[in-house]
């Protein structure tokens, strides 16, 4: 048969308004991780390029029966560790049988989000690392209703996905906690999920902008680079959360104080910081509490 070749081209990493396991055997969700690469898979496509822009040929028509997935790059970076940590992939979508190309992306997913899109697809990113190239199979009949044949795809068929794990933030901070004894400050606590509490003390808010790291990260300092991050506000007088981030995807420091942008762009990945922002009146405060997770590649940020 005639092989067709798809190309990806960079797109816009339209999510900022903003794969095997490591040598270090990481964990998923706090299980052992165990990847079941598919050989049969692996001989049935051939995916070249540069890393970031799969060139994908079809060797022999894929029709899968369910998800399966090969690692044909298994890099040494950061290990997807749970169903929420995203990743930012560059995505290829191909039909399995004649390797025609279907779609091309370039976002931030976590398993569970892809697996939204794509059903399956969290199977394949468990414990992927950073650095890895992973190809999927996915028969049509386990597609939402409706999307094979607008996709060109016959029941019998199967939709082929190549993502290349270009950049894989943390899930929490993970840094060390830092001692803080300012007095009439608000404590914070964590649930296992790195999501934080905000404590406020039954005293006045400061007059002046109070910033302490609570958790020192270790990872690449975020500098001029762009910082992907989860934050929590809440009300000083109304002990009450004003915005959480932590129920959506990460986001970048866009919108809020430049305070607390400064904080974050001298900080680590890694780490979690408390900024206090007086109010314009000087009788309230906001409190801040961010996790810098990761710093966006300058290579991606062009793009």
């Amino acid at each position: 048969m005639r092989k067709t070749t798809a190309a990806f081209s960079a797109l816009a990493l339209s999510t900022i308004v903003l794969t095997g396991c490591s040598a270090a055997t990481p964990t998923f969700d706090g299980a052992a991780c165990d990847r079941d690469s598919s050989a049969a898979l692996e001989t049935s496509v051939k995916v070249s390029g540069e890393f970031g822009s799969p060139r994908v040929t079809v060797q022999t028509p894929v029709h899968s029966g369910h998800v399966a997935y090969a690692d044909l790059i298994t890099g040494d970076g950061r290990a997807i560790t749970t169903g929420s940590q995203e990743a930012i992939l560059a995505r290829v979508l191909v039909n399995g049988t004649t390797g025609e190309a279907i779609d091309a992306q370039l976002k931030l997913w976590s398993p569970e989000s892809a697996a939204a899109e794509l059903p399956g697809i969290d199977q394949a990113l468990e414990c992927a690392t950073e650095g890895s190239r992973i190809v999927v199979a996915i028969p049509a009949s386990d597609l939402p209703e409706g999307v094979a044949p607008q996709i060109g795809l016959d029941t019998d068929e199967s939709l082929l996905a190549v993502y290349d794990v270009r950049y894989t933030a943390l899930a929490k901070a993970d840094g060390e906690p830092v001692f803080n004894d300012a007095p009439g400050l608000p404590s914070v606590v964590r649930a296992p999920d790195g999501r934080p509490g905000v404590i406020i003390p039954d005293v006045a808010a400061p007059k002046k902008t109070v910033t302490e790291t609570l958790l020192q990260g270790e990872h690449e300092k975020v500098g001029d680079g762009t910082a992907l991050i989860r934050s929590t506000s809440v009300g000083w007088s109304s002990r009450s959360v004003e915005q959480t981030t932590w129920d959506g995807t990460l986001t970048g420091t866009d919108g809020l104080p430049a305070e607390v942008a400064d904080a974050v762009s001298e900080a680590r990945v890694g780490s979690q910081l408390m900024v206090v922002v007086p109010s314009e009146s000087g009788d309230d405060a906001t409190v801040y509490v961010v996790d810098v997770l990761g710093v966006i590649p300058a290579e991606l940020v062009a793009q």
